[in-house]
């Protein structure tokens, strides 16, 4: 029974570093980073999450320097 919990917890706990790299979120590494150092706490897992899952992507950077013309349309970014 101990064995199912610590397993639950390890992929809770891993849960806001995988959806960060599955939305390609420009800080994506620092989400991984925070949500293995501060997942023991509620408050600290729920910011990585809410980061992870509001975050910057790198497809919405991308658009938003096209939109302000800082980028060119036939990027080879994306």
């Amino acid at each position: 029974m101990q064995i199912v919990l610590w397993i639950t917890v390890g992929i809770l706990s891993a849960m806001p570093g995988v959806i960060a790299y599955k939305r390609k979120c420009k800080d994506r590494l620092r989400i991984a980073k925070v949500s293995y150092l501060l997942s023991w706490t509620i408050f600290g897992w729920a910011f990585a999450m809410g980061w992870a899952i509001w975050g910057e992507s790198d497809q919405e950077m991308l658009a938003k320097a096209q939109k302000a013309r800082l980028l060119p349309r036939s990027s080879h970014l994306v």
